[in-house]
């Protein structure tokens, strides 16, 4: 798989495991990457393994998150980091 090698500034790009890190690497496309990044990965994990990675992950962007649900139809409340965001009050700004 190639993949833009800008995502993986702070790893050794040639020593990833593709297979056992998926999660990691689903989620870090996904924040981080470009369309072309993200074709890459439905063609090499599938889409049942991006949206399993997705819902597991800690931390997502809300425009992720956002992205994800709308593209693979899931609601937002199935997400793991967007129930979450939900829990954390965010800071006045004032």
């Amino acid at each position: 798989m190639q993949l833009s090698r800008e995502i993986f500034w702070d790893t050794n790009y040639d020593t990833i495991n593709w297979e056992q890190n998926y999660q990691w690497v689903i989620c870090r496309v996904l924040d981080r990457g470009g369309i072309e990044d993200f074709r890459a990965i439905r063609k090499f994990y599938g889409d049942k393994k991006i949206i399993e990675a997705a819902k597991e992950a800690r931390y997502l962007s809300r425009k992720t998150v956002h992205f994800v649900s709308a593209i693979f139809n899931v609601p937002l409340n199935e997400f793991r980091c967007y129930n979450l965001m939900l829990s954390q009050p965010e800071q006045w700004i004032y």
